[in-house]
């Protein structure tokens, strides 16, 4: 067995992995999974350019933003990073306290992000563009990944929105959290989490590569089965045990909707990938460093796994 170390944000869209480990569809290639959660995106692009993690499962903003040196601090190592499989688009939803009914109540309030500079975050200042609300009259606050950012919402009521990655808008409704709006009722097409890696790891561990997009494309057929819905739920609360049972289930039904769930294919969202593209010229530091989407993206691995 290969052992490959793989660095993803804690949660529940991590099921495809835990049932690929579960199920044996890595093994079956001679893989082993040792998986590393990280608290922020910092942390996980600095790692993977340093060689602590072999893939990152993480938002292309992030592969884009730290290739083209456009990170949120400098990452030592080989940043010669490029996607190799699209997941979905990250099911993003803009999460807000009770008290907060309407865009117009966010005036001199605090909203959260992983970074300012990250595409989540852009996502966030486009929504609050949309409905007439400037940056200047938001407070900003950095307090981590999606996890982070949940418990700090739930601990500390003044913070009063942020992105949220389902099911923790699910989680946090016991507190009168609810959804403001949705990612995809702003973006037409949005490609946000994806398969991301190294160009000299990959050319060096091609094999391992194209054996692990081929257990996750397996893993996240095999919970597409409506037969396997409830064991998929029960590996959820196996890793979460914190979350209620319908909880696991509710985000079984919207990472496997038929129509906008998971990538069973892996193929990339090349609109969602020029939409992630045009946010970064909006809101990044040096739009006129940025290449078109065939430069961030390497489909040769996901044709090879593809029937393997």
């Amino acid at each position: 067995m290969r052992k490959l170390t793989i660095n993803v944000f804690p949660g529940a869209i991590n099921v495809p992995l835990w049932a690929g480990m579960q199920q044996g569809f890595f093994a079956d290639r001679g893989l082993e999974m040792d998986v590393v959660y990280t608290p922020n995106s910092v942390e996980q692009l600095t790692g993977l350019a340093a060689g602590k993690f072999d893939i990152a499962l993480t938002a292309i903003d992030n592969i884009i933003a730290y290739k083209e040196k456009q990170g949120e601090v400098p990452a030592e190592g080989d940043t010669d990073f490029f996607a190799f499989m699209g997941c979905d688009d990250a099911f993003l939803r803009f999460v807000v306290q009770k008290d907060i009914r309407s865009f117009e109540d966010l005036r001199g309030k605090i909203l959260t992000v992983d970074a300012l500079t990250t595409g989540f975050a852009f996502v966030l200042r486009r929504m609050l563009a949309i409905n007439g609300i400037s940056e200047d009259e938001i407070e900003w606050m950095s307090t981590g990944g999606v996890l982070q950012r949940w418990q700090e919402m739930m601990e500390h009521p003044e913070q009063k929105g942020t992105l949220q990655v389902t099911p923790f808008e699910i989680m946090g409704a016991g507190k009168g959290h609810h959804v403001l709006a949705r990612a995809a009722d702003v973006l037409d097409s949005y490609q946000g989490i994806v398969g991301g890696t190294r160009v000299a790891w990959a050319e060096e561990n091609a094999d391992d590569l194209v054996g692990f997009i081929a257990g996750w494309l397996q893993s996240v057929n095999w919970v597409y089965e409506p037969s396997n819905r409830g064991t998929a739920a029960g590996i959820i609360l196996e890793h979460m045990p914190q979350m209620p049972q319908p909880v696991a289930e509710g985000a079984i039904a919207i990472f496997f909707d038929e129509a906008n769930g998971m990538r069973r294919d892996g193929a990339f969202d090349i609109r969602g990938i020029e939409t992630v593209l045009d946010l970064r010229r909006e809101f990044g530091p040096a739009p006129d460093d940025l290449h078109g989407p065939e430069h961030y993206i390497d489909t040769r691995y996901l044709e090879m796994a593809q029937g393997r």
